[in-house]
C-alpha cells in the first residue's frame, strides 16, 4: 500500500475472479431496477427521505446528487501520496462484489489510478466511524470529471481537463454506485496504514541508534 501511494509507482488490475464477483453483485441491482421492487438506497432517498421512492429515469441524477452533496470537505488537500492509497483502497472494496457497483465503472477507476489521475481531496470532513462520506464522495465527483485533480505533469487542475489529457472517460453513476462510492472508511484505513508503517520504520530506527550506542 505504501508503495502505491508514491507517484507513478505500482499499478492495480482487476482479477478475472474478482471481476466475477462484481458482475453479479450487479446482476442484482439490475433486477431490482427491472422489478421496480424498492429497495433503500437504490431507488429510494436516503436518511429521512428513505420512505420516497425514486422513479427510475431521476435513479442517476439520484447518485450524482448524493455524491455533490457530500463533496463537503475543507482545509489543505490531502498529499498526492495519500490521495493515491485512499483510491486504491476503495478500488480493492469494490472488487470484493459486494457493492454493486459496475465492473465498467470498476475498471474506469482502476485506469485513472493507474494513469496518476487522482482526485484532489480535502483533508477536513470525514465523520470517522460512521464513513468517510466526504472524502470518498470527493474521489468520486473528481472520476465523474467534477472538481479537481492531481495532475499528472504537476499541480492541480480540473478533473475534466485532466481526464481527456489522459483520454480517460468521466465515470457516469448508474443507480446505487454513488452509494456504493462512498459507503466506506477507506481514509481511516489509508491514514492508519501510514501510521503502521512510518511507527514501524522510527522502532527500526530506535534500534539501530540504540545497538550503535552501545559499548562492545
Amino acid at each position: 500500500l505504501h508503495e502505491l501511494g508514491e507517484k507513478q509507482r505500482g499499478s492495480v488490475a482487476l482479477d478475472p475472479t474478482a471481476k466475477a464477483r462484481v458482475e453479479a453483485s450487479r446482476e442484482i441491482v439490475d433486477r431490482i431496477v427491472s422489478t421496480d421492487e424498492v429497495v433503500y438506497g437504490i431507488n429510494t432517498g436516503f436518511g429521512l427521505f428513505s420512505n420516497v421512492t425514486v422513479s427510475a429515469d431521476k435513479l442517476c441524477a439520484l447518485q450524482d446528487n448524493l455524491i455533490r452533496s457530500h463533496s463537503a470537505g475543507c482545509g489543505e488537500p490531502l498529499t498526492r501520496e495519500r490521495s493515491r492509497r485512499l483510491l486504491a483502497l476503495r478500488i480493492n472494496v469494490l472488487a470484493k462484489g459486494h457493492s454493486g457497483i459496475r465492473a465498467e465503472v470498476l475498471e474506469q477507476m482502476i485506469a485513472a489510478f493507474n494513469a496518476d489521475c487522482i482526485p484532489v481531496v480535502p483533508s477536513k470532513g470525514t465523520v470517522g466511524a460512521s464513513g468517510d462520506l466526504a472524502p470518498l464522495s470527493h474521489i468520486a465527483l473528481g472520476l465523474m470529471g467534477e472538481g479537481d485533480m492531481w495532475d499528472p505533469q504537476g499541480g492541480i487542475a480540473p478533473a475534466a481537463e485532466v481526464l481527456a489529457r489522459a483520454n480517460l472517460t468521466p465515470i457516469r453513476l448508474g443507480a446505487k454506485e454513488g452509494l456504493a462510492m462512498i459507503n466506506g472508511t477507506q481514509l481511516i484505513a489509508s491514514l492508519g496504514a501510514e501510521a503502521v508503517e512510518r511507527a514501524g520504520r522510527a522502532a527500526r530506527l530506535a534500534d539501530y541508534i540504540a545497538a550503535l550506542s552501545l559499548e562492545v
